[in-house]
């Protein structure tokens, strides 16, 4: 099998100034809890969901790429890995959840709840409860960490080894791959489902949703392909093709997001249509808290911004040939989905005109910072490439015919 040459990334400077960041943000948080303890926990869980949709939504990207024997995403296969990188540290970073859980209606029930409302919670206490939540996200992290870890192992390992025979058949020489990620699919969908309802969703007193793991997983999703896209144009920008990138990969990426663009509209249009006509209390408190004041100009920002703006960018087959468009269409829909999260997460306790504070991006810094730089540390020299991956010949080759 014919090798591309291996591009080594040295990410001690992004590590080093992202860790400084982290600590800054740590430093302003710990400010926070001192003035305003219930809004530092909230925005620290607000940061924590978008970056953790992300790091999830690659992780599945990855999977599909195995399972399908997708060969084109062989070229992008190690920026994919790197969103999945900072899980083990999410894991830990989670810890602190554990100590702000009077967010939730069923650990400190907010003053005004009905006595129906009382009841509900108090017949959801032998699921909704301290222990088995702690219980239940160790159970999610074990499903992303042995999925993500065994993954990214598989991968670096085979950069190291000596090259495969020129008649190898690469399907069986990835079918370790293939048959873990089509295992795993299902457990982490799950696992990511019912963390969006523990997390998110049980932030109101009792509603509930049928799609709102869709809707999590699919911002999430579309967030990781921009992320994924820019990384790779800023690869392209650095080191040429490096023997693998061509437009024509950026095509197929600006189609993914294209569709899941779609998709993510979809899953948030239905879900409101489905509340709207059926119009019961207890379901229609989401939408009435995220309507008014400054939410409101939100929601049109995710009208336009997440749907509309992207729909129209992407459209064209030939602009998504351009790899600084793709990458700026990544980031603005990356930037989107923390819009989205926002608008998930901060109604639930906050209401008025101003509903911004400056323990949001205090949060953001310490998780968005730890994140990167455990990221940056875990890839550094290590290369860009995978240039030992089976399917990398036959990926440098792709082009798209769509």
């Amino acid at each position: 099998m014919a090798e591309v040459s291996p591009l080594p990334f040295d990410g001690r400077k992004l590590a080093l100034v992202s860790a400084a960041i982290a600590v800054l943000g740590f430093v302003a948080l710990g400010i926070g809890l001192a003035v305003d303890p219930a809004r530092a926990w909230l925005s620290y869980l607000m940061a924590f969901v978008f970056v953790l949709a992300i790091s999830i939504g690659g992780l599945i990207l990855l999977m599909i790429g195995y399972a399908a024997n997708g060969r084109w995403m062989a070229v992008v296969r190690r920026p994919i890995e790197v969103l999945a990188l900072p899980l083990p540290a999410l894991a830990v970073l989670f810890v602190p959840i554990l100590f702000g859980l009077s967010l939730y209606p069923w650990h400190t029930p907010p003053a005004g709840l009905e006595h129906r409302e009382l009841e509900i919670l108090a017949h959801r206490a032998p699921y909704m409860n301290g222990v088995f939540f702690a219980v239940r996200a160790a159970i999610y992290f074990a499903v992303f960490l042995v999925a993500s870890e065994l993954l990214r192992r598989w991968s670096v390992r085979r950069d190291r080894e000596p090259p495969a025979a020129g008649d190898a058949d690469p399907e069986a020489l990835l079918g370790r791959e293939r048959r873990l990620s089509s295992a795993m699919l299902p457990p982490v969908g799950l696992a990511l489902t019912f963390a969006a309802m523990d997390w998110i969703m049980a932030l109101q007193p009792i509603w509930y949703s049928s799609i709102f793991g869709i809707y999590v997983f699919a911002g999430g999703f579309l967030a990781a392909i921009g992320l994924v896209t820019a990384l790779a144009a800023r690869m392209w920008a650095r080191h040429g093709d490096g023997g693998a990138l061509t437009p024509n990969h950026f095509h197929a990426l600006g189609r993914l997001m294209f569709a899941f663009t779609v998709f993510w509209a979809y899953s948030a249009f239905f879900q409101a249509m489905l509340i709207r006509i059926a119009n019961k209390p207890e379901e229609i408190t989401f939408y009435i808290q995220r309507i008014g004041g400054a939410w409101g100009v939100l929601v049109w920002i995710l009208i336009l911004g997440h749907f509309v703006l992207p729909f129209l960018v992407l459209m064209p087959k030939g602009v998504k040939f351009r790899p600084r468009v793709m990458a700026a269409a990544g980031v603005w829909l990356v930037v989107m989905e923390l819009v989205d999260v926002y608008w998930l997460v901060i109604p639930a306790r906050v209401q008025g005109v101003m509903v911004f504070h400056w323990l949001d991006l205090a949060a953001l810094a310490a998780v968005g910072g730890t994140a990167v730089a455990v990221a940056a540390w875990r890839q550094h020299k290590i290369s860009l490439i995978p240039h030992r991956d089976p399917f990398l010949p036959d990926g440098a080759k792709y082009r798209s015919n769509l």
